[in-house]
């Protein structure tokens, strides 16, 4: 795992902007999502069932965000002073749930938070299904 967390840390760095790259989304509320560096190190140093293949899967998450289905949102009750709603999508990794957790800032910028697995997700948690 850590050689794998290691690769996708160097990918970053080599392959997205400092600033981070836009990623345009169609299908649901986040037009544009913000892709960066720091996104891929807190991505990479959380927990999940497949997480050397998420690993693995890096350089493609913007295309497996594009293609994600958007399963709703919950407003941030104050514990993320930055945050102002938590946007989810599902999409399968190995034939199996994952989430993207996307945070909207209170700045209007969307970014990626984590990918969790069935087992790190609580679909209790939102409020405003689609």
């Amino acid at each position: 795992m850590k050689e794998e967390r290691r690769k996708a840390r160097v990918w970053a760095k080599e392959n997205i902007s400092e600033y981070g790259e836009k990623i345009s989304i169609n299908n649901h509320p986040v037009i544009i999502l913000t892709y960066c560096r720091s996104d891929v190190k807190s991505i990479t140093g959380k927990s999940h069932e497949d997480g050397v293949d998420l690993c693995k899967q890096i350089p493609n998450l913007p295309d497996i965000l594009k293609t994600s289905v958007y399963i709703g949102s919950s407003p941030d009750y104050g514990s993320h002073n930055e945050v102002y709603f938590w946007h989810y999508f599902l999409f399968l990794l190995n034939d199996k749930p994952s989430y993207f957790n996307i945070m909207e800032t209170k700045k209007g910028e969307f970014r990626i938070n984590s990918v969790s697995d069935e087992k790190g997700f609580d679909r209790d948690k939102i409020k405003n299904k689609v």
